[in-house]
C-alpha cells in the first residue's frame, strides 16, 4: 500500500493534458516486456478477423469504385480505411465481462455497421485481410503518453498495416471520418502497441511539422466611394485543416451553409450578406478541402472626413472561429504551471488584397510584426500597390503540447497575432 501526507492539491488550468501526463501515478504490470504484451493482445483476438464472403465481395467493391483494385497495398489500404470510417458508426455495445481488450469478430461489426474504436479498428483489419493486405490490431492512448512499464496503459484501438520491408503504417478509421488523413493529425506523437505473433515493442507517432496542416486563406475583394465591401474569401487545408473544414461543411445542414459562413463572416460585420458558397464535397477524398465563400457587406467601412477606416476582415474571421485559428484570437493568461495541450500543430498562411475606391491612399502603414520564438511565430505586413492594398500574415503553432517554460514565447506570437487583426486601416482621399 501508498500513503500520502500534506500532498498539495492538482493544479486545474485550461486546456492541460491528461492528469496522468503530470500528475504523481503508480503503474504496474503483469507482463514482463511489451514483446510479451504484444504477443498476448494478437492471441486474444487471432480469431476474430474471418473475411466472409459477404465481406470479400464488398472489398472488391469498394477497391474497384475507388480504382484501385490493381493498386498498391497502400492505395488499397486508403481506399478501405475511408470506407470504415464513413460507414461503421459509432456507437458501445457490450457482450459481458472480458470486453476490454476483445475485439468483435468483423462479421459482426459488418453486419451492424456500427460498434467502438476497437470495432472500427477489428472491421478494418479484417477489409484489409480481405484485399490480401497483412494487417494486425493494434492499441493506444489518445489524447496522453505511455510510460515504459508494460503495462495496460491503452484507451484506444487502430490498426497497423505490415508493408512488404517489415515496416509498418498506422491507420485509424475512428478519427477520420471526414478526414483525408489515414491517421488523425491529433494523435501526432503517441505511443502505440501492435499485436502480433512475433511481438512488437513500443512505438510512437512521428512529430507532424506545422506544414503538414496548413490553413491557406486568401481574401480578393474590392470597397466601393459608399463603403460597400464585396469579395470573396478562399480556404484551403490539409492534415489537421482538411478535417475543419470539412467539419464546417458536414456540421450542418446543405440548406443550412449560407447561414454557417454567415455566422464565420459575422466577426466582420453583422450587415453581411453571403451570396453563394462553394466547396469540395466533405466525403470526397481525391484531394484536401477548399471552401469559397462570396459575399458583400453594405457600410463596411466607417465614412470619415475625405476617407474610411477599416480593419482586416480575414483576420477577424480566422482568429474568431475554433476551426480555423482560434489560438491566435485568445486572451492567453500571463503564467502557466502546466503544460499547454493544442493537439496538433498549424500554419496559417494568410494573403488579402483590397482594391480601394479611386483616388484613395493608405494612410500611416502599420509597423509589421515578427515574432520568431521555440513554439510559435507571427509575421506580417500591410502596403499599397496602385490601387491595392495587400495584407499579409503568417502563423505557425510549432508544438501540439507546449512547456511552461515555452509557453511565454508562445503567448508573445499569440498576442501579436491578436494585436494584428484589431489593426485599423485609415484610407484617404490623395492630397488630403
Amino acid at each position: 500500500s501508498w500513503w500520502g501526507l500534506d500532498l498539495p492539491a492538482r493544479v486545474h488550468e485550461p486546456r492541460q493534458p491528461d492528469a496522468s501526463d503530470f500528475a504523481p501515478k503508480v503503474v504496474m504490470a503483469t507482463a514482463e516486456s511489451w514483446e510479451a504484451k504484444s504477443r498476448w493482445f494478437f492471441d486474444v483476438n487471432r480469431d476474430q478477423f474471418e473475411v466472409t464472403p459477404a465481406i470479400q465481395v464488398k472489398v472488391e467493391e469498394i477497391l474497384r469504385d475507388a480504382g484501385v483494385a490493381g493498386g498498391d497495398d497502400l492505395a488499397k489500404a486508403e481506399a478501405l480505411v475511408h470506407w470504415v470510417a464513413q460507414n461503421i458508426r459509432y456507437s458501445g455495445q457490450t457482450m459481458g465481462e472480458g470486453e476490454g481488450f476483445t475485439l468483435h469478430p468483423g462479421d459482426m461489426i459488418f453486419e451492424q455497421r456500427s460498434g467502438v474504436c476497437k470495432d472500427i479498428a477489428g472491421m478494418l483489419i479484417t477489409m484489409m485481410r480481405g484485399a490480401g493486405l497483412d494487417s494486425y490490431a493494434a492499441m493506444t492512448m489518445a489524447g496522453s503518453r505511455i510510460d515504459l512499464v508494460p503495462a495496460d496503459q491503452f484507451n484506444h484501438c487502430v490498426t497497423a498495416l505490415r508493408l512488404d520491408d517489415g515496416s509498418f503504417v498506422m491507420y485509424d478509421p475512428t478519427w477520420v471520418p471526414f478526414n483525408n488523413d489515414i491517421w488523425s493529425k491529433s494523435e501526432t506523437e503517441q505511443h502505440y502497441l501492435i499485436g502480433t505473433p512475433e511481438g512488437e515493442t513500443l512505438s510512437r507517432i512521428p512529430y507532424s511539422p506545422p506544414a503538414e496542416s496548413p490553413l491557406k486563406a486568401v481574401h480578393e475583394a474590392e470597397l466601393d466611394a459608399g463603403g460597400t465591401l464585396q469579395g470573396v474569401l478562399r480556404f484551403d487545408g490539409a492534415g489537421a485543416m482538411d478535417s475543419r473544414l470539412r467539419r464546417m461543411v458536414n456540421g450542418v445542414r446543405k440548406d443550412e451553409l449560407i447561414s454557417r459562413c454567415a455566422q464565420l463572416l459575422a466577426p466582420v460585420s453583422p450587415r453581411v450578406v453571403v451570396e453563394k458558397v462553394e466547396h469540395r464535397e466533405a466525403d470526397d477524398f481525391s484531394g484536401d478541402m477548399w471552401l469559397r465563400i462570396a459575399y458583400r457587406i453594405p457600410r463596411f467601412a466607417l465614412d470619415l472626413d475625405e476617407g474610411f477606416e477599416f480593419t482586416s476582415p480575414l483576420m477577424q474571421i480566422v482568429t474568431s472561429d475554433g476551426n480555423l485559428f482560434a489560438n491566435g484570437g485568445t486572451r492567453w493568461a500571463k503564467d502557466r504551471t502546466t503544460d499547454l495541450m493544442l493537439w496538433y500543430t498549424q500554419l496559417l498562411d494568410g494573403s488579402e488584397t483590397i482594391k480601394l475606391p479611386k483616388g484613395y491612399a493608405l494612410q500611416d502603414p502599420p509597423e509589421s510584426p515578427d515574432v520568431d520564438e521555440t513554439y510559435a511565430a507571427f509575421s506580417a505586413s500591410a502596403d499599397q500597390d496602385g490601387r491595392t492594398l495587400r495584407i499579409a500574415q503568417r502563423a505557425e503553432v510549432r508544438r501540439r503540447q507546449i512547456p511552461p517554460d515555452g509557453y511565454a514565447g508562445f503567448r508573445k506570437a499569440m498576442d501579436a497575432a491578436r494585436d494584428w487583426t484589431g489593426q485599423t486601416y485609415r484610407i484617404a482621399k490623395e492630397g488630403k
